[in-house]
């Protein structure tokens, strides 16, 4: 009798758990509330003490929890298809099936909690107060030019400096904490230890350049990354940590970060040269042409050596790779889905505009 009661009350848990996670998922939230009190209070906290904790581990805390409920979840089916052979019954199944969805309820409250709120803040254009008014053409390739001209200005600087990740990082941080600080944070992002992962094969396949994984606040780069594209890469990577979740916002706060006056050349380099990539692909042929055409020998080489490292993909995993996680932005309020990387380049255009009385975001 006790054992029944126990069996109840274990159903009874399980459902209200994901009962509460259905709510979470289909319940609108509101951005003020969440701006106000997960963005401005909560999440700096935990975002202090998750990352704090991962940064103490050498490896990757992520990878360690996706190998466990790998192993568990097979474990779980595995013994349950056995059961059910012996009991000759469907009932061992429906309870490997009730745990199975009660851990995805879980897991599910654990990442909005920890980081996934965030996709509910305000739209970041508007918090910055930038323009209405969408990029011109003129303004993109304007844009291009420029980001031309800077990255062959920055190139013989960052190449006299010479690559060291330390020094990228700790420049990367305080210029993050500089930009968070003009946006009105008070309490600035722990930055996260770049890590390497089991994913990095996963990663080459797929063409992901970095991961900032949810289960501690960890930052996992991919280790093929070139010199020229690091710098970037991590201030990305870090500006999910602060809590900007669409990619655009991501982008928009690390070409800032990177693009800041005073930035370490290779940091600066790094970031002139994403935003050349990303608004070459918006321009019409002949006029990226003529403008690529200026770009000096050593640019092209790491362009180059970036597009080596492309070919490295595959192309099933990575269309089907994308496809999952265009589908994840879009359950997340993100319309454009993969699509929204790209924005980037509206948002940078229309803070470029000289508009009085309004702020510099950066």
């Amino acid at each position: 009798m006790a054992k029944g009661s126990r069996g109840r009350r274990v159903a009874l848990t399980q459902a209200a758990i994901v009962l509460f996670a259905l709510v979470v998922a289909l319940a609108p939230r509101s951005s003020a509330l969440v701006e106000r009190y997960y963005v401005d209070r909560l999440y700096p906290a935990v975002q202090a003490i998750a990352t704090t904790a991962s940064n103490a581990m050498p490896f990757s805390v992520f990878d360690v929890v996706l190998v466990a409920a790998a192993a568990s979840t097979c474990w779980l089916w595995v013994r349950a298809m056995s059961h059910a052979r012996q009991a000759r019954s469907a009932r061992p199944l429906l309870m490997a099936l009730r745990v199975t969805v009660t851990a995805a309820a879980v897991v599910y409250l654990w990442f909005v909690g920890i980081w996934g709120l965030n996709y509910a803040r305000p739209a970041l254009d508007a918090r910055l107060g930038l323009p209405e008014a969408p990029a011109s053409a003129e303004e993109v390739q304007a844009l291009l030019e420029r980001s031309v001209a800077e990255t062959n200005r920055l190139y013989g600087p960052a190449q006299a400096e010479g690559f060291v990740p330390f020094v990228a990082d700790r420049d990367i941080a305080r210029a993050l904490h500089a930009v968070e600080a003009a946006q009105g944070r008070s309490r600035p992002t722990v930055p996260g230890r770049p890590k390497r992962s089991i994913l990095a094969t996963y990663f080459r396949m797929a063409g992901v350049d970095g991961l900032t994984a949810p289960a501690l606040l960890e930052t996992l780069l991919n280790p093929d990354l070139t010199e020229a594209e690091r710098p970037f890469v991590l201030a990305h990577e870090w500006a999910h940590l602060a809590g900007y979740a669409p990619e655009a916002d991501a982008n928009f706060v690390a070409w800032l970060v990177t693009t800041k006056e005073g930035a370490w050349p290779h940091s600066h380099y790094s970031g002139w040269l994403f935003l050349m990539m990303e608004t070459a692909s918006q321009v019409p042929r002949e006029p990226r042409r003529a403008a690529l055409e200026r770009l000096e020998p050593g640019p092209r080489r790491d362009l180059d050596a970036i597009a080596a490292r492309a070919r490295q993909r595959v192309d099933l995993v990575q269309r089907v790779g994308w496809r999952v996680y265009d589908r994840y932005l879009k359950s997340q309020g993100v319309r454009e889905g993969v699509m929204s990387y790209s924005r980037v380049v509206d948002l940078i255009a229309r803070a470029s505009r000289p508009l009085p009385g309004r702020n510099s975001p950066w």
